[in-house]
């Protein structure tokens, strides 16, 4: 079966991603204290039930998963030594590490892995992957058994998600409510402290038990070693503050800089500066269940209305592309040329033209945002602009992020919000399709379900060939931007940045704060 053969190859990338990741070693030092300025508090600790990315940043230093993501974004076993699949697609068979402690120093078993599952299932954000599960059962001590109720051929996808990370914690934590764990895992740091308006904690943990099916680190996943005693992230807003505290030394690294900060930090020799691009997908969410934005036409002639080259020439300072796809280009599932037509139109005209049919007579739009992420508030500032020039009344919200952040999971109270959209189509399809279809109580963002987007999302996650499944992701975007649940304006690149002397850093989706050290 090709499901059988795919998941035979990601098991055979481990060996290979050892050989591909060697590199010459480093002198590498054990100690010292590293900052990391973050951009804001994040909304919670708890990491299985958030998607917001300060806090994964955070807790992917503590919690780990049974696969993960390696460099290129493909899942590989992590917690789990391998999966087995049966030739029907329904039954997988994790067989664990042995040996893995987690920090109350309680050895990992098939019994913690049952329960975290179980956990994620009622209170993850992503709780949607769960829902083809039939049953979980540890077949012994290191072994454990999950059947579907059908195939789901992105299922190791799906788990090896860090967007709303699946942390394997203790079973004593499996009937927690949300807020109420005690952060054990078992990561190469440990939770220590967080202080809402200050920052989080995490020491070295010195039971920690690296992978050594790696010879180094991978993505998410390969071999890590913590050299730092503690790992603070701290929360400092604004981005001059940030910079500032790099320059200085207060900090010693930064998980974003904007690009003109970037560009004159290129110059100081005590900073590192490192470009990632893409980044993420710079995106206008629409409640389609509230307000104007209900009626698809007014839906319609926000995306006919917009310009997004200037607004991302604004809201990214410069470092963007422009394409309309919902997944990258050069990738499997990519769509090609599928609704480029209704991108970047710049039709007033049409706009207008909806908001006649749709019998617009002037009610508030609510466009929610927050002033912690510049990319966020410049695309809301410079598209309500010029959503105002289309006729549309537009109100600003403007909040820090976090209270932005849980307001939009409320049906009422606002029509648009601003959000860079990262770590989704970083992941592939099913996460991009799962946000406007079968998450948020099988609703979407949106917070209105939609029968042709949920057909093509269940051919998506049910189809076992690769190429129905492609065709599955371009009948969803197609059907995307006629439905309007959202707009995609452009793709966003980010810096993240280091001080001069902290060795070993790797930039990517987290600033990960393993295998780096100080000279």
């Amino acid at each position: 079966m090709e499901l059988t053969r795919r998941e035979l190859l990601i098991l055979g990338g481990a060996a290979g991603a050892a050989t591909l990741m060697s590199a010459p070693a480093q002198a590498q030092k054990r100690g010292g204290d590293v900052i990391v300025g973050t951009i804001s508090a994040p909304p919670t600790t708890d990491a299985q039930t958030t998607s917001a990315e300060v806090a994964r940043n955070i807790s992917l230093h503590w919690i780990e998963t049974l696969y993960a993501r390696d460099e290129q974004g493909n899942p590989i076993p992590d917690l789990a030594q391998k999966c087995d699949i049966s030739a029907d697609g329904k039954t997988y068979t994790f067989t664990l590490r042995q040996g893995v402690r987690f920090h109350n120093g309680q050895e990992m078993t098939a019994q913690d892995v049952k329960a975290s599952m179980e956990r994620y299932g009622k209170v993850g954000g992503s709780a949607a992957i769960m829902r083809p599960v039939d049953s979980i059962t540890p077949a012994s001590r290191y072994v454990v058994r999950v059947v579907l109720k059908t195939p789901v051929p992105g299922f190791i996808d799906q788990i090896s998600s860090p967007r709303a990370p699946l942390g394997i914690m203790p079973a004593s934590e499996g009937d927690k409510d949300r807020n109420k764990i005690s952060h054990i895992g078992t990561g190469p740091y440990q939770f220590m402290e967080f202080k809402p308006d200050s920052h989080v904690l995490l020491k070295r943990f010195d039971g920690y038990a690296p992978n050594t099916a790696y010879a180094k680190r991978d993505g998410f996943s390969g071999k890590k070693t913590a050299y730092f005693n503690t790992v603070t992230f701290r929360h400092i807003p604004e981005g001059g503050a940030r910079a500032a505290a790099l320059e200085t030394g207060e900090i010693q690294a930064v998980d974003m800089l904007p690009p003109p900060t970037a560009d004159r930090l290129k110059s100081n020799k005590n900073v590192k500066i490192y470009p990632v691009m893409p980044w993420a997908f710079q995106t206008i969410m629409i409640n389609a269940a509230w307000g104007p934005t209900a009626n698809q036409k007014v839906r319609q002639a926000i995306q006919a209305t917009l310009d997004c080259e200037e607004i991302m020439a604004i809201a990214s300072e410069g470092l963007y592309r422009l394409t309309h796809g919902w997944q990258h280009p050069g990738t499997t599932y990519f769509a090609g040329d599928i609704g480029k037509e209704f991108y970047n139109q710049k039709n007033a005209a049409k706009a207008k033209q909806l908001l006649q049919e749709a019998g617009y007579k002037g009610e508030e739009i609510v466009f929610l945002t927050d002033s912690n992420y510049k990319n966020h508030h410049e695309t809301a500032v410079v598209a309500s602009e010029q959503l105002k020039k289309a006729g549309m009344n537009v109100r600003l919200n403007v909040t820090d992020w976090p209270t932005a952040f849980n307001a939009r999971l409320k049906p009422e109270g606002w029509s648009l919000w601003a959000l860079g959209f990262g770590i989704e189509p970083y992941e592939g399809p099913y996460t991009v399709a799962g946000y406007f279809t079968s998450e948020y109580g099988g609703k979407g963002v949106q917070h209105t379900s939609d029968p042709e987007l949920a057909r093509a999302d269940a051919a998506l996650n049910t189809s076992l060939k690769v190429e129905d499944r492609v065709k599955a992701f371009a009948d969803f975007q197609r059907r995307f931007f006629e439905f309007v649940p959202g707009i995609k304006v452009g793709d966003l690149g980010r810096y993240q940045a280091t001080r001069a002397n902290v060795a070993g850093y790797a930039p990517g989706r987290i600033p990960r704060m393993w295998d780096c050290w100080f000279e």
